[in-house]
């Protein structure tokens, strides 16, 4: 990573702060105490400290690019509802991973260096919420 940047320090800090932020969240964050930020700089940032290995960005064809500052191999599900990204934990046992890996040298011949996993599906609060409107739904039709 190039020099210290106060700005490098408070996307970092916001990123500790947020779940899984998108670009334009971690700005309105920094927003509030350092007013004179751009998003540009907050976009220019993220692309270094990515680059530079100290934090992920997670791309989703159906949403926003997200960022996370824990770098460690770790899975996601994504909420096709609300767009929450959630880390599965615990991780995933290391052996039904080389297992996955061993089933996809076996069927195409490439050997797995790298995997990126996501799971998507709905979160435990929008189908609460979804129930609670299926509920009072049944209460108007019935009476």
């Amino acid at each position: 990573m190039k020099r210290y940047s106060m700005q490098r320090e408070m996307i970092l800090d916001a990123l500790t702060h947020l779940d899984h932020p998108t670009a334009p969240e971690i700005y309105e964050k920094i927003r509030t105490t350092y007013p004179q930020i751009s998003l540009g700089t907050v976009y220019r940032n993220l692309n270094m400290l990515t680059e530079a290995g100290e934090i992920v960005r997670l791309s989703f064809p159906s949403a926003s690019d997200r960022f996370d500052c824990n770098t460690s191999d770790h899975t996601h599900v994504l909420c096709s509802q609300c767009g929450r990204v959630i880390d599965v934990s615990p991780e995933l046992p290391r052996e039904l991973l080389s297992e996955l890996d061993a089933f996809v040298a076996d069927s195409t011949g490439v050997t797995v260096n790298e995997r990126e996993m996501v799971f998507y599906g709905i979160c435990s609060d929008c189908k609460r919420e979804m129930e609670m409107k299926e509920s009072s739904r049944t209460a108007d039709h019935s009476g």
